[in-house]
């Protein structure tokens, strides 16, 4: 077997162990472009055919993957981003052992990956945040355009970043404010649209909405031209307008604009079957998690004023107290 014919193979095994996971077309992408880059490195080291490769030779991909930089901002890729790449590594091997491609799974006890930093809590944003970023996008400039079309449709009917970036213009009904979204695990839904989002993007496509089959946020550069926006290039893009709007704190992500969608509709009465419609969650407790930032206002406004949590409790407490300690002391045997 040539070292071309070996690829075929492994690339082909690939592909049907993505459908088999039915795992959503943004993961499977970054899946694809992760050995696409994998395979570069075995060429350029002059060993194409990976079937030969063992944990030493792994170990020096997962070593030059530490290294790398990004293309975009010039600094040490993130340690999530070098370890999903490897683990798109691991995913190819585990596929040619399973065929029978190669004799045992290099992989298997090669324990490497760059611990994470500690997670931030995620919160949403405020209604008072997501006004003043919304607003304080350049809507005179192209881009500006573009940015406050799409973060207006996200925040407007919930979206994964991997959704938004996934639109064609054929998905989006203008008249009616309807949207279909390609969700995961191949889970289509209709959502609605806010007219403000309906109204920023009939003026960003211009002529282009008639164009049902052209993707609604297109890549300008690189592997995306001609393609949709990569759900990697919005969340990058949205760090750096929070950056420049000072907003930027760790515990704001794209997917905090989800979630405020999901605890203002809350918030104003909605109820988590709704919300869990328009979210597109398998599972009502995917749903529930959103709930707890208003919970917690639901808390203090409760401690506040329930009268057993305010001044009088307070005093029945000390009374209460008073009498504990008397108790203690003997005075209640009488």
């Amino acid at each position: 077997m040539t070292d071309e014919s070996a690829k075929e193979l492994a690339l082909r095994l690939l592909e049907d162990e993505l459908s088999a996971r039915h795992l959503c077309e943004s993961t499977k992408t970054g899946i694809r472009l992760a050995l696409r880059d994998f395979f570069r490195w075995a060429s350029r080291r002059g060993t194409p055919d990976v079937r030969s490769f063992g944990k030493k030779e792994l170990t020096s991909y997962f070593t030059f993957l530490a290294a790398q930089k990004s293309k975009r901002s010039g600094e040490s890729l993130a340690a999530s981003t070098i370890n999903d790449r490897f683990h798109a590594v691991g995913i190819l091997y585990s596929c040619l052992y399973r065929a029978g491609a190669i004799a045992e799974n290099p992989f298997h006890g090669l324990n490497l990956a760059i611990p994470l930093p500690k997670a931030w809590k995620r919160r949403p944003l405020t209604r008072e945040e997501i006004t003043i970023f919304l607003e304080s996008l350049d809507t005179g400039t192209a881009v500006g355009l573009r940015d406050r079309a799409l973060f207006e449709l996200i925040y407007s009917s919930g979206l994964r970043v991997s959704e938004a970036a996934g639109v064609k213009v054929g998905d989006l009904d203008f008249e009616q404010r309807l949207m279909v979204v390609r969700g995961k695990f191949d889970r289509d839904r209709m959502v609605p649209v806010s007219e403000v989002a309906r109204d920023f993007l009939v003026r960003y496509l211009g002529g282009k909405v008639e164009s049902r089959e052209a993707w609604v946020f297109e890549g300008l550069r690189g592997d995306t031209k001609g393609g949709h926006l990569r759900g990697g290039t919005i969340s990058e893009r949205f760090r750096e307008l929070l950056e420049k709007f000072g907003m930027d704190v760790p515990e704001i992500s794209t997917h905090s604009i989800r979630h405020s969608t999901a605890t203002h509709l809350l918030e104003n009465g909605a109820s988590v079957r709704h919300v869990q419609e328009l979210l597109g969650h398998k599972s009502i407790e995917s749903t529930v998690r959103y709930t707890h930032v208003m919970t917690d206002g639901l808390a203090k406004v409760y401690r506040r004023h329930h009268p057993r949590e305010h001044e009088l409790f307070e005093e029945l407490g000390e009374e209460y107290e008073a009498r504990l300690t008397r108790l203690a002391g003997g005075q209640g045997a009488r």
